[in-house]
């Protein structure tokens, strides 16, 4: 097993975790490597890989990430990514309410978004689950999307006690229909490397 991540931070982190889960001389390893440097992991082959926490929305060239995901993994293995869509129902009622226009659509600025992210800047990009399908098609086949967090308010806008988990079990109903798993705060999208 592979942890990949552009943080030295993050990896000291992982280091730190994978020592007190295997030891010294673990199956697992982590290196700093962000994703549209995959090309250096050409000639070891993985049979799954995972993004998660929005990680491919860094990046504007998804199809550049597909083709050397693509390079490295199995035929037959899959590949698990959570990602941020333009629209999330949560973050656009909640700015809507306090009459912040702008914050409100800012996932569909053209371009992407710059993102603070405590005191650091990025620059953000938000996909439907259909256009990160597309990106992904030459070289994976689509399994599965859920939404994430639809009608269940995401984690910094929980304050609704009992009626969160009433609105998770809604989401668990919801969370595959097409429309409908667009509009959370992330989705889970579900892809095969093609033979």
């Amino acid at each position: 097993m592979l942890a990949t991540d552009i943080s030295t931070g993050m990896i000291a982190e992982a280091e730190k975790k994978i020592r007190g889960l295997y030891g010294a001389a673990g199956s697992a390893s982590a290196r700093v490597l962000p994703f549209e440097m995959l090309t250096a992991l050409r000639g070891e082959t993985f049979d799954g890989a995972c993004s998660n926490f929005g990680g491919l929305n860094c990046t504007e060239r998804l199809e550049d990430v597909a083709r050397d995901l693509a390079a490295v993994l199995r035929p037959g293995g899959t590949f698990i990514a959570t990602v941020m869509p333009p629209f999330c129902l949560w973050e656009t009622a909640a700015y809507l309410a306090r009459f912040r226009w702008k914050q409100a659509f800012r996932r569909l600025a053209p371009g992407g978004r710059v993102a603070d992210l405590h005191g650091g800047h990025v620059r953000t990009f938000y996909f439907t689950p259909g256009a990160f399908r597309r990106a992904f098609s030459r070289d994976f086949t689509h399994v599965r999307t859920l939404g994430l967090a639809i009608f269940m308010p995401p984690p910094n806008f929980r304050r609704f006690g009992a009626l969160t988990g009433v609105m998770g079990g809604v989401d668990d109903v919801v969370a595959g229909i097409p429309l409908i798993r667009a509009i959370g705060d992330h989705y889970t999208i579900v892809l095969r490397r093609k033979d």
